[in-house]
């Protein structure tokens, strides 16, 4: 019998297999290579920059204070997942077969994760998402997903919250057919009926119509004093134009990923559709609270404005972070082995600490710590779901984003 192995056949029978400690890490010295899927094109675009800075900034920090295991270098992957399904299984397949990456993150869309998901489960490596579809932790992950965001049937009662703290009694529903936001409608429904307010209209509509004016006429027949319009920007975009043009009156509702401003009024929407068609937009978002110290270094090591809304880049930023100290408490860069740490260093109890950098010397001390983290005092259940994220109220007024406070934020 023939015992000679090609290479080329030791290399493709290698990548079919799934994550194996020894093979993928041969030399103790070799760096942690960890992927990062960003959203840098398409709908989730106007975030990819940031979420890539943000882990950028995580490894550098960990890099600069000596790495993990003795000395290895945390080394990020970084690739376009272009909001799509399609390229995001193309990206992760090149991550998981070429690079051997021992964890993806920060995907944003849900169809990008539901797609990618199989596939590192079936390699048994780490990953960690900053979407919100509720199907991402359902069924048997092998505790190896991680959401680093509210999940999606969170996010409709904080957003029937603000209206109802509003006094407005009838509203109408323009909702987004997908499964992000079709998780959150059955939550906002109950509150508000809970609130004692009516949704006196429900209507969806598709992501890529050419015009959105016979929805908005149809939500608009039934009367409301306010609408909730959940979406993304580029739907939105279009929408609020058709509302301003239509003379329609009621509060309108947003998501902030839909409808922020920006600290300075410079976000893709407020350029889009101008200061008087925004103007009296409210929105709400997952956020850290902004007056956080933890947030408040983060944004600052971005180099950023006090006071920046970073949606999503600070919750990669406490991704990575997790990641390296997991790795670090459990001795190993094994993703079966590490992810089991997760729980224990971010639900404490233990001595609070917010960045890899701090964390690291307490747990190679054997010292217990409790991850709060820039995005928030990160809490995971059984599930990999983040407990408690709190929801920011903003209202757009002359072009900038005024906070009215916080509402809801239970995952």
């Amino acid at each position: 019998m023939n015992s000679v192995i090609s290479r080329r056949s030791l290399l493709a029978g290698i990548s079919a297999l799934p994550f194996v400690p020894h093979l993928a890490h041969a030399q103790a010295s070799e760096p942690i290579r960890i992927g990062v899927l960003a959203p840098l094109t398409g709908g989730g675009g106007p975030y990819g920059a940031d979420i890539v800075k943000a882990s950028k900034l995580a490894a550098d920090q960990i890099n600069a204070a000596g790495g993990v295991l003795g000395g290895r270098k945390i080394e990020l992957f970084v690739e376009d997942d272009e909001t799509s399904a399609t390229a995001a299984v193309k990206a992760a397949r090149k991550l998981l077969d070429i690079d051997r990456v021992v964890a993806i993150t920060a995907i944003w869309g849900s169809a990008p994760i539901l797609a990618v998901r199989p596939l590192t489960l079936e390699k048994n490596v780490v990953l960690t998402v900053l979407g919100s579809a509720d199907e991402v932790t359902e069924g048997d992950t092998k505790g190896l997903v991680w959401r680093f965001q509210a999940r999606a049937s969170s996010w409709g009662e904080p957003a029937a919250l603000a209206i109802l703290k509003g006094g407005y009694k009838k509203v109408g529903l323009l909702h987004l057919q997908n499964p992000f936001v079709a998780s959150m409608i059955p939550s906002f429904v109950a509150t508000i009926e809970k609130g004692g307010s009516k949704v006196v209209s429900d209507v969806e509509y598709k992501p890529d119509q050419p015009s959105y004016r016979a929805e908005i006429e149809k939500v608009y027949a039934a009367g409301p004093d306010a609408i909730f319009v959940p979406g993304y920007v580029n739907q939105f975009t279009s929408i609020a134009k058709e509302i301003y043009r239509g003379g329609y009156k009621g509060r309108v509702f947003s998501l902030t990923i839909a409808a922020a401003a920006g600290i300075d009024g410079s976000s893709t929407f407020v350029k889009n559709v101008g200061k008087e068609v925004a103007e009296g937009i409210e929105h709400v978002q997952p956020i850290s609270p902004l007056d956080r110290p933890e947030y408040k270094a983060f944004v600052r090591a971005m180099g950023a404005p006090d006071g920046t809304v970073f949606p999503f880049a600070a919750l990669q930023f406490d991704a990575i972070n997790v990641l390296a100290t997991a790795i670090e408490k459990s001795k190993s860069a094994n993703p079966v082995e590490f992810a089991k740490e997760i729980i224990p260093i971010t639900n404490g109890p233990g001595t609070k600490v917010s960045t890899a950098v701090d964390a690291l010397a307490l747990v190679r001390k054997g010292e217990a710590i409790d991850f709060t983290g820039a995005g928030q005092d990160l809490k995971f259940d059984q599930r990999g779901e983040l407990i408690g994220r709190p929801f920011l109220h903003q209202v757009i007024r002359d072009g900038k984003d005024v906070v009215l406070g916080t509402v809801g934020g239970a995952a």
